[in-house]
């Protein structure tokens, strides 16, 4: 931060509290001290847009500049993104084809063993050399994981609790206000300075 940074915080520093101060040995009891509060705060809401719009002069270059550097590698990371996707399902689409393969396979053994054709010691050998597909694989270029992550499905909506239900509170008060009356909501007044 620059001198002249600093030393522009320190004036509105020094402002905010003169106000706080003013407004700490403050109790409003006559229209006079009404007065001086009103003024506090009215002060108090300049400064607060004064120190807003000096904070915007230095923020707004740097998050302009943080957009377009973002833009500049959002095409590649989309990509990226993608092609693992990709990458991921093809990977995938295989480990379910060798698994569905072996399934047949331990199938047609358990069969020859309930018929009698096979002994069951060859019958664990044979299960035992059927082809298997490691949950991580490591390369020279780094590994490749499979993992059983827990998801959701809803397979009937009307039979989900009401407590699993989250009420949209900006189109229901936009609701009431705009003068709908909706079964458990009203519309009431808050007053504020």
């Amino acid at each position: 931060m620059s001198k002249e940074d600093t030393k522009q915080i320190e004036l509105y520093e020094a402002k905010v509290n003169e106000l706080v101060n003013v407004a700490n040995i403050l109790t409003i009891t006559t229209p006079e001290e009404n007065a001086i509060v009103i003024e506090c705060k009215a002060k108090l809401n300049t400064l607060g847009k004064e120190y807003k719009t000096e904070k915007e002069k230095a923020t707004k270059p740097i998050n302009e500049a943080l957009r377009r550097i973002r833009s500049w590698w959002a095409p590649l990371e989309t990509r990226i993104e993608n092609e693992d996707i990709r990458l991921g399902g093809m990977l995938l689409t295989y480990k379910h084809k060798i698994e569905a393969e072996v399934r047949k396979q331990e199938e047609r053994i358990a069969a020859r063993v309930e018929k009698g054709t096979m002994r069951l010691d060859t019958a664990e050998k044979k299960i035992d050399n059927l082809p298997k597909i490691q949950n991580t694989t490591h390369t020279a270029e780094g590994q490749v994981q499979f993992r059983k992550i827990p998801k959701m499905r809803i397979t009937n909506r009307d039979l989900v609790p009401d407590s699993y239900w989250i009420i949209d509170e900006v189109r229901l008060r936009q609701a009431v206000v705009s003068g709908i009356v909706v079964p458990g909501a009203q519309l009431y007044f808050e007053e504020r300075v």
